[in-house]
């Protein structure tokens, strides 16, 4: 069994198109659960129209396929994303610090 860690080191693969930053440094993964059946993935949107979700949501499964897990991964409506969710990194990225 893999641990959250190893999991988030794997969605660090994952790069939002409009942005070019991945999913974990955005803040979108809400929860990642662990178990003996595989990984379960919570995504969380920047905007709850997002035009990336299914794109991301896929790319996400796919990485964790490819690593040899069994992924079930959706997009949660709650929470909202809000920036203070981004790392550092992130920021940093997009010029949001100051």
């Amino acid at each position: 069994m893999s641990t959250e860690a190893e999991i988030r080191d794997i969605l660090k693969g994952v790069i939002d198109p409009d942005v070019g930053i991945n999913i974990v440094d955005l803040g979108l993964v809400e929860h990642i659960v662990c178990g003996d059946d595989g990984v379960r993935v919570g995504l969380i949107m920047t905007s709850p129209a997002c035009p990336q979700s299914s794109h991301l949501c896929d790319e996400a499964g796919r990485r964790l396929a490819g690593a040899g897990l069994t992924p079930a991964v959706s997009v949660l409506q709650s929470p909202l994303w809000d920036p203070s969710r981004m790392s550092d990194l992130a920021r940093q990225a997009l010029g949001w610090t100051p």
